[in-house]
């Protein structure tokens, strides 16, 4: 029997979509050139935020709906993803008066998000170990954390145990056309029929769109460098941290490390698709991780790890059909902070492949919205940590 649908790619983005097409009983099939959660790309050196706080209004209604996905998701997939629920918290440094605050819990409160300012009695109490220079910050109850490898293999195990056929170790050299319709795909292991083709395959989505004789200019790849302490007591029991105006995200992971991410730049790899280890961008990360928590000077780094990001030049991903191609989706330039949204997003294109209406409208995350044309290039790329 023909596949309907194939997916490209393996990652948390592309795992869920499938995860969802199998639930709704489609025919789908799941194409990755590694594994699943490859190593060197984004959804394996995620941050593994869940937030709602920050986040641009253009893709609020896809975060709400997730984080709602969350607190059942371990159930539904059957699987420990690590999840934590224990919120996130701002952080606020002396560049900050009252006022920033207020107007920030104004906005929130505008955009539906439960938000509370904590003084620095509170911040002792969420943070024990926080650094007495800082006094003040906003509570979110919502979100947390949880690890995006067992969430993207969970998403791709749930998908095959409903009957998705998932292939790692093959590679999609192009996507084929017939008279501006999708026809299938020719991979290393030959030609392959279905319907639909899926496009997730995050930094290399812009090299699959442009076999159809198309461009996508908007997605640029960029290397961020993580970093994992030696196993340390509970340190950070909390929630997961942000400061204002700064380069990080910070949390303990049910291993007893410390991860910090924040968007600090890997050095260039031999392609544009890896990165290497950068000592300068270890060197400021740890500098912030020990502005914020002290305590942790006792617990050296013991690896950094990257993963290859695709940034779009407006920081929110591009979600949908594209009008050029019929039967073609896309999914990709979530700029390092798509984890959260993972169950909607996933929920959403399945609707869509299924020329169903989408139950979450992302009518302003589409291919047509406006681009500025001077952010195309490399240097114009903001990085907003995950």
């Amino acid at each position: 029997m023909e596949t309907e649908v194939i997916v490209i790619g393996g990652g948390v983005i592309g795992s869920s979509i499938t995860y969802h097409l199998a639930r709704d009983g489609v025919r789908v099939k799941q194409l990755e050139k590694g594994s699943i959660a490859n190593q060197g790309a984004a959804s394996r050196a995620s941050a593994g935020g869940i937030r709602l706080n920050n986040r641009d209004p253009r893709e609020l209604s896809l975060a709400k709906a997730s984080i709602l996905r969350w607190e059942s998701l371990e159930e539904e997939l059957e699987a420990d993803l690590e999840y934590l629920p224990a919120g996130q918290i701002m952080l606020f440094d002396h560049r900050y008066n009252m006022e920033d605050l207020f107007n920030q819990v104004k906005e929130d409160r505008k955009n539906g998000i439960v938000s509370r300012i904590v003084d620095q009695d509170g911040l002792k109490e969420l943070i024990p170990f926080i650094s007495p220079l800082i006094s003040k910050g906003i509570f979110y109850s919502s979100g947390g954390q949880a690890n995006a490898l067992l969430t993207t293999i969970a998403y791709s195990s749930a998908a095959r145990r409903l009957g998705a056929e998932i292939i790692t170790g093959i590679e999609v050299h192009s996507i084929a056309k017939q008279n501006h319709a999708v026809t299938g795909v020719y991979t290393s292991s030959g030609f392959m029929p279905c319907n639909m083709v899926i496009n997730a395959a995050g930094v290399w989505a812009p090299k699959l769109h442009e076999t159809l004789g198309l461009s996508l200019p908007q997605i640029k790849p960029f290397c961020h460098q993580m970093s994992a302490t030696f196993a340390a007591p509970l340190l950070l029991p909390g929630p997961t941290i942000s400061a204002k105006g700064t380069k990080i995200s910070l949390k303990q992971t049910v291993d007893g490390r410390i991860r910090a991410g924040g968007g600090y730049a890997a050095k260039p790899g031999p392609n544009k698709y890896t990165g290497l280890f950068n000592e300068e961008s270890l060197k400021e990360q740890r500098n912030t991780v020990l502005s914020i928590i002290p305590a942790i000077k006792d617990y050296e780094v013991d690896f950094t790890y990257y993963g290859a990001e695709a940034h779009c030049i407006d920081d929110i991903p591009i979600l949908g059909p594209i009008p050029e191609i019929t039967g073609y989706l896309l999914a990709a330039g979530f700029s390092g902070h798509g984890f959260t949204i993972s169950p909607a997003v996933g929920q959403v294109l399945s609707e869509i492949a299924q020329q169903k209406s989408p139950s979450i409208s992302i009518d302003e995350l589409s291919i047509n919205r406006s681009f500025d044309a001077e952010k195309s290039k490399d240097h114009a790329i903001r990085h907003i940590p995950g």
